[in-house]
């Protein structure tokens, strides 16, 4: 895998290391949102001073089966954030009536921050399985883009950053629109100004890249100076100066945040080349196998093709204690419970099932009414 990716012009980008809120430990590099090539580069370069993330990372990376058509980079309109959490988070949340830092990290450059993933929705999902498969189709045979339309599209978008109906965070999400979030910071933390999109960094974690788009007021525009803002890219009506130049990761066009990930898969299950589609073979060959593409005589594991996946995550400042106020009413009009992943990052004893978090928030609503009705009369 290594000979499959260049070096990249890493500059002077230093490799730090860090210890999560969850107590994981992972890479990052500041100011800078890395491609998959950048970050095999960078660790790579420092091979020496990696944690056991970093090694498992580049251990990946040297197993990936590379294929021509694995980082296909579709256009996602940002249109949505979510906010998962736990329980006790999640109705601390609510008693405050807001966002705010309640366990400062003590990791440089992410203390007083307010984190939230960006969130596609399934119609721009769909339009890009269908876009990444007329791609693949247009180079492998037709017969074979026949047999595997349905795989191949779910090549594309299954990787954490796209499920809406699980999180790795937790059984409760607050969704709002981007832009009623930025509406919210402007109104109580910029004086009225539009608040600043800076790029914070990308993080390394063991299959994930993870890229980071601060929300600051133009008052800590010194603070953050070494920080670059998120570029804007001309109108879709104009022509790009320079066409050949690619576009960024995250950028602004026509009013509207992109986000242009690399890799939208975790788990890949059809490698495809030139030539058209390969599946492992059973080492047993079977009719059971040549008609299915599996057999007994293979387990599931042995022939996934891992990847390395994007993630899109912003972060609100809130220093000194301060709150991104949002009433009640609209707290519990925009939570929602989800499943959790397969492999959860949050502690054992605060996982929930689905059903015991909708009754949690059922309950809730009523209280809500309950009390609205009190204070009416």
């Amino acid at each position: 895998m290594a000979e499959s990716w260049a070096s990249g012009d890493l500059g002077n980008m230093e490799l730090q290391s860090f210890t999560s809120s969850r107590g994981s430990k992972a890479h990052c590099v500041q100011g800078e949102l890395l491609s998959l090539e950048g970050a095999y580069a960078i660790l790579n370069r420092n091979v020496r001073q990696l944690n056991l993330s970093g090694n498992k990372m580049l251990k990946t990376f040297d197993n990936m089966e590379l294929h021509d058509f694995q980082l296909i980079q579709q256009e996602f309109p940002v249109s949505y954030l979510e906010h998962v959490t736990d329980r006790a988070s999640m109705e601390g949340i609510y008693n405050e009536g807001g966002f705010r830092i309640v366990k400062p990290t003590l990791r440089p450059g992410f203390r007083d921050l307010s984190f939230w993933s960006a969130s596609i929705d399934s119609e721009n999902v769909e339009a890009a399985r269908e876009n990444s498969y007329g791609i693949v189709s247009r180079v492998i045979s037709r017969e074979m883009a026949r047999r595997y339309e349905g795989r191949i599209k779910a090549q594309f978008a299954n990787s954490p950053a796209f499920n809406a109906s699980a999180s790795r965070y937790g059984n409760f999400k607050f969704s709002f629109p981007l832009f009623s979030l930025l509406d919210l910071y402007q109104a109580q933390h910029c004086g009225g100004e539009e608040p600043q999109l800076r790029i914070l960094g990308t993080d390394m974690y063991k299959k994930e890249v993870a890229h980071y788009i601060l929300v600051t007021s133009p008052d800590r525009s010194d603070q953050f100076k070494n920080f670059p803002m998120v570029p804007t890219v001309r109108d879709s009506s104009e022509p790009l100066l320079n066409p050949s130049e690619p576009l960024p990761f995250v950028y602004r066009k026509d009013g509207i945040l992109y986000w242009r990930p690399e890799s939208t898969s975790s788990v890949l299950r059809v490698k495809i080349s030139d030539q058209g589609i390969a599946w492992r073979e059973c080492p047993i060959p079977c009719d059971y196998f040549i008609d299915n593409d599996y057999c007994c005589h293979i387990k599931e594991e042995n022939y996934k093709v891992w990847s390395i996946w994007n993630h899109l995550v912003f972060a609100f400042h809130l220093p000194n204690d301060l709150c991104m106020e949002v009433s009640k009413g609209q707290l519990l009009k925009n939570l929602t419970a989800c499943s959790l992943d397969e492999k959860p990052l949050i502690e054992e004893s605060k996982r929930l099932k689905i059903k015991d978090a909708e009754d949690i928030i059922r309950q809730m609503k009523r209280d809500f009414i309950v009390r609205k009705r009190k204070r009416t009369y």
